[in-house]
């Protein structure tokens, strides 16, 4: 019982780490009365260029105000550190 526990939890922790260290990212979507709306994205990589000179990020799960995101690209952001700023 206790092995099923510890499992859990290294899988609760480490799935969301790998996740980050790929590039993913988690997205708020917040609608303005306006009927505009703001998105926040959080990434591992925090000092990221904003498109167009950072890389943008597509949505392939939203539930409601919520989703998650890769680099449209598909290459994480580290990737395009090491090219030297071209994402």
């Amino acid at each position: 019982m206790i092995n099923k526990l510890i499992w859990a939890v290294a899988i609760a922790i480490w799935v969301p780490c790998l996740y980050g260290v790929l590039g993913g990212a988690f997205i708020y979507r917040q609608d303005l009365p306006s009927g505009l709306y703001n998105r926040y994205t959080l990434t591992l990589y925090k000092t990221l260029p904003p498109p167009p000179k950072g890389p943008a990020y597509c949505d392939f799960l939203n539930v409601d105000a919520y989703a998650l995101a890769f680099s449209c690209s598909g290459l994480p952001p580290f990737i395009g550190w090491l090219r030297g700023g071209r994402y």
